[in-house]
């Protein structure tokens, strides 16, 4: 296995030796480098990448909302000239910070933890699925229990997460949640709607009761959702 890279500045002189510099530890062939954060979402609606340096200073773009939307999706390491872009990533969670011009014993440490972190993305996705899902709410990593969940429910860019104890809102689609959740245990009864089949009680042709709250059953899901039912 190996990461997959996203080098993002508006000023791309840079580029030459973070390629070099990444290439010296990781096997890759190519690091995809974009000028403009429209050019790199475009780019990431069709292929992945574990790992986002960026530099978040944009003429016309703010580039910390990049950061912040995609942070569950991401590894980002941040490379500024703006000291106080530090502060603000490490508040987000973001991997690491480098300063610019860019200090090659300083970007070499942290490709070396980078490098480590590899290997335990690898070992997460070679075990067994974890019995929870991690997402990032008010600044704090949160592990919810799959268990634990009643329903999510989307609310724009974010999604509200709902277990008996607490609501978890959290910047993340409703589609990278689906992802996150087992399918075997999950299913998405409405665009807007994903239920615990655990928690449902009963169900008929337009909605789902869970314990405290009533689900809507969307008609192009209804059968899909029966033949779920049936087979756990």
């Amino acid at each position: 296995m190996s990461l997959s890279f996203l080098y993002i500045d508006e000023n791309l002189s840079s580029q030459e030796s973070i390629s070099k510099n990444l290439k010296m530890f990781f096997e890759i062939d190519n690091i995809h480098c974009f000028n403009s954060i429209r050019k790199a979402n475009r780019y990431l609606k069709e292929a992945k990448a574990d790992v986002i340096i960026i530099d978040p200073n944009f003429t016309k773009e703010v580039g910390f909302s990049f950061v912040e939307n995609r942070l569950n999706d991401h590894i980002f390491i941040l490379h500024s000239a703006r000291t106080k872009d530090a502060v603000r990533g490490y508040e987000l969670g973001v991997f690491d910070f480098l300063p610019k011009p860019c200090i090659e014993d300083r970007f070499l440490m942290c490709l070396k933890r980078l490098k480590n972190q590899e290997y335990i993305i690898e070992k997460e996705r070679s075990i067994l699925p974890q019995p929870y899902v991690e997402v990032r709410c008010d600044l704090m990593k949160e592990r919810i229990l799959h268990d634990d969940i009643s329903h999510v429910e989307a609310m724009g860019d974010y999604v509200k997460i709902v277990t008996e104890e607490r609501k978890y809102v959290v910047l993340m689609s409703m589609r990278k949640i689906e992802e996150l959740l087992p399918e075997e245990l999950f299913f998405r009864t409405h665009k807007s709607f994903i239920v615990n089949s655990k928690k449902i009680e009963n169900f008929n042709a337009k909605e789902v009761a869970l314990k405290k709250v009533k689900i809507p059953l969307s008609r192009f899901k209804k059968q899909a959702f029966i033949v779920f039912m049936q087979a756990i």
